[in-house]
């Protein structure tokens, strides 16, 4: 009977903090989520915007409240977001390459997609943050601006200020 109730504190345990042997916040969820992606990112495809909300959205609650920001600083200008930070790109034809995934903990993994575009290729590193049941994107890096797109748009949300 005391081993029974080891069992059932133990089950208890994991459902009340999260901590599950099958998480279906896996490094395979995220590897999916991200192939997902950049899998309407063909010539003539329709990706859904880091901007995107609600059931369309990609990015993480404080990423697209800070995206929202930057938008209301710039006032209908073009800025940082000009491109699209999964493709680094205006204009777009991936042909995905890798996706390689690593759980940081069981809400948040850091990601690293390579793929070309044009035949010019790229790389992409993400931080993923678990919320409500789905993997978000919580920050963006290219292989051709080091800083993360939350350090960008921090930036062009103070410069614009300071003018």
């Amino acid at each position: 009977m005391t081993r029974w109730r080891a069992c059932a504190l133990a089950a208890m345990a994991w459902a009340v903090l999260g901590v599950h042997p099958a998480l279906a916040q896996s490094a395979d969820s995220a590897k999916r989520f991200l192939q997902g992606l950049y899998g309407a990112y063909t010539f003539n495809g329709d990706p859904p915007g880091i901007e995107a909300s609600g059931a369309r959205a990609i990015a993480s609650p404080s990423l697209l409240q800070l995206i929202r920001k930057d938008q209301r600083a710039l006032n209908g200008e073009a800025g940082y977001l000009d491109m699209d930070p999964l493709c680094r790109c205006q204009d777009f034809d991936v042909k995905t390459t890798g996706v390689d995934v690593t759980l940081e903990k069981h809400h948040k993994a850091k990601a690293v997609v390579t793929f070309t575009n044009f035949r010019e290729p790229r790389k992409v590193e993400f931080d993923l943050l678990w919320v409500r049941g789905k993997w978000l994107i919580d920050d963006i890096r290219g292989s051709d601006d080091r800083r993360g797109l939350r350090e960008a748009l921090q930036t062009e949300i103070a410069d614009l200020a300071s003018k």
